[in-house]
């Protein structure tokens, strides 16, 4: 049985570190439009990028693969327990050493923050939709923490 070029997996390191946005949204869409029809391996520290063009993931934690399937299913994972609050910014330091932060937007002496509990936070925050990001951090949360 002969192998056809296409039939073999292409692997694609890091395609868009360093590309400005307009062409890093050009370089995906051309990327989705190759693995139409072929396997296409896509190592990337940007999430943005697995999120816009990947199906099937596996996330390495120090050369050890910690998770292997769709995406949709690490989202799955982390839904419920991502948090979204506006606090101070005098409290940013304390909520940083009770959750993991996946974001923080600061606008004069405020801040909006989200960030992973298993549990509702004991403060007023609102439950929101898992990203991607927030699923991987979700998940080496878990890792750090032994589970």
């Amino acid at each position: 049985m002969s192998m056809v070029l296409r039939d073999i997996p292409k692997l694609i390191d890091e395609p868009t570190a360093g590309l400005d946005p307009e062409e890093r949204v050009r370089f995906r869409n051309l990327l989705c439009g190759i693995a139409q029809d072929r396997i296409v391996i896509l190592s990337t520290h940007i999430v943005g990028d697995v999120e816009a063009t990947c199906e099937n993931i596996g996330i390495l934690n120090e050369g050890e693969l910690i998770y292997q399937g769709t995406v949709e299913q690490l989202l799955n994972m982390a839904e419920g327990r991502v948090y979204t609050a506006e606090i101070s910014r005098l409290e940013l330091g304390t909520l940083q050493e009770m959750y993991p932060v996946t974001s923080i937007l600061t606008v004069g002496n405020s801040a909006t923050v989200r960030f992973i509990s298993d549990v509702p936070p004991v403060f007023q925050a609102e439950r929101c939709r898992a990203g991607v990001e927030d699923a991987y951090l979700y998940l080496m949360h878990l890792e750090k923490e032994g589970f």
